[in-house]
C-alpha cells in the first residue's frame, strides 16, 4: 500500500516579500515565510526590524512593493473582497475599548458587531473573560482597569469571532513586569485552541514562553526561523559564558579575542558573551591571565537565552 504524504497547508505563505516606503526605507527586504496552522509564531526584532510592516502587509493594510502574501489560500490581491479577511483578528499595540463601558458590554457591544445572537454571546464572553482572568471585573467600567487589563480586554475581545488567525502585535508593551506575566500566561491557554497565532515582539522571554516556532528579524530580512530551543543551540549552543569587567577597553578586548578567537565571543557594553562548547577551560583561561584577572568582576555560565542567540546572530541588542 503506497502511503499519503498529507502536506500540511500552511496558514500563511511569503514569498520575496520587499517593501520600498516613499522615503526611500527599504523596510522588508526579500522575506520568505512559511507559518503553520494552529501554530504559535513570534516574530522577534528590535524596534524598526520591519515586524509591523509585515503584519501591515498581511491583513491588507499596506501594499507589497515586491513580492507576494497569500493567507488561509488568498493571494494578497484579492485578500480585502474575499472572506478571509474575517477569519483574521488583529490586535495592534493601541487598547481598543469604551471608556464608559463596562468590560462585559465592551465584549458585548463588539459581539453584536459580529453578528453573535444573543442566546449565545453570555456563554461566550463569560468563556473568554474567564480565559482572560477578568471575571472577577466584568461589571468594572474600562475606564477603571489598569493598562494590564485592558491589553487583556482587548485581546480577549478580538477572539470573539473565533478567528483562525490571530495577530498580536507587540501585545505586552507598556506594562510593568507584573502585569507582563500575568498577559504572558494568560497567553499561554492558546496554545490549545487551535488557531494560528502571530506575535511581534521584541522581548525575549515572549518568544521563549510561547512560540512553536521564532522567526528573527533584522533590517527586514529574516536571519533565522526554527524553535526557540534550536535557535539558541545553533547560534550559541546550551550556555554562554559571561563575563564582566570594570571597564572594557579596545586593549582588554584585543586581549581576550587573541586568547579566546573573534567569532567565539561577543562584546556588550563592558561584558563579553563566550559561546563554545569547553567553557570551563575557557574560563579557567581567563583567570589564569594575570592581566585580565584584575580587570574582572564577576563571571557566570549560564543557559543561553533568545537574547544571546540574537546578539550572535545580528551583533546587536534587541531593546
Amino acid at each position: 500500500s503506497n502511503s499519503m504524504v498529507i502536506k500540511l497547508q500552511p496558514a500563511i505563505i511569503i514569498k520575496n516579500l520587499t517593501k520600498i516606503y516613499e522615503n526611500g526605507v527599504k523596510a522588508l527586504d526579500g522575506v520568505n515565510l512559511e507559518i503553520n496552522k494552529n501554530e504559535i509564531f513570534s516574530l522577534l526584532g528590535p524596534n524598526g526590524a520591519g515586524k509591523s510592516t509585515l503584519i501591515k502587509i498581511i491583513i491588507g493594510e499596506l501594499e507589497p512593493t515586491n513580492g507576494e502574501v497569500i493567507v488561509l489560500g488568498v493571494h494578497h490581491k484579492d485578500f480585502l473582497t474575499s472572506n478571509v479577511r474575517h477569519k483574521i483578528s488583529y490586535v495592534p499595540q493601541e487598547n481598543l475599548v469604551w471608556e464608559n463601558l463596562t468590560v462585559e458590554e465592551n465584549m458585548d457591544l463588539i459581539a453584536s458587531m459580529y453578528r453573535i445572537p444573543k442566546s449565545e454571546r453570555r456563554g461566550l464572553i463569560r468563556e473568554l473573560l474567564e480565559e482572560f482572568s477578568l471575571l472577577e471585573k466584568r461589571k468594572i467600567l474600562a475606564s477603571k482597569l489598569s493598562g494590564g487589563m485592558r491589553r487583556k480586554l482587548t485581546i480577549a475581545t478580538a477572539l470573539l469571532n473565533d478567528p483562525e488567525i490571530l495577530i498580536l502585535d507587540e501585545p505586552t508593551t507598556g506594562l510593568d513586569p507584573r502585569a507582563r506575566a500575568e498577559l504572558i500566561s494568560d497567553l499561554e491557554k492558546l496554545k490549545g485552541m487551535n488557531k494560528t497565532v502571530i506575535l511581534t515582539t521584541h522581548i525575549v522571554e515572549e518568544a521563549e514562553r510561547l512560540s512553536d516556532r521564532v522567526a528573527i528579524i533584522d533590517s527586514g530580512k529574516i536571519i533565522k526561523v526554527d524553535s526557540p530551543n534550536k535557535v539558541k543551540q545553533d547560534a550559541c549552543g546550551g550556555e554562554v559564558l559571561e563575563i564582566l569587567f570594570e571597564s572594557l577597553d579596545n586593549s582588554t578586548l584585543e586581549l581576550i579575542r587573541d586568547l579566546l578567537g573573534f567569532d567565539n565571543l561577543i562584546r556588550v557594553g563592558d561584558k563579553i558573551l563566550v559561546r563554545e562548547n569547553s567553557l570551563i577551560s575557557i574560563l579557567e583561561t581567563v583567570q589564569k591571565n594575570t592581566i585580565l584577572k584584575g580587570k574582572i568582576l564577576s563571571t557566570a555560565i549560564r543557559k543561553s537565552t533568545l537574547e544571546d542567540a540574537f546578539l550572535f546572530l545580528t551583533g546587536k541588542e534587541l531593546a
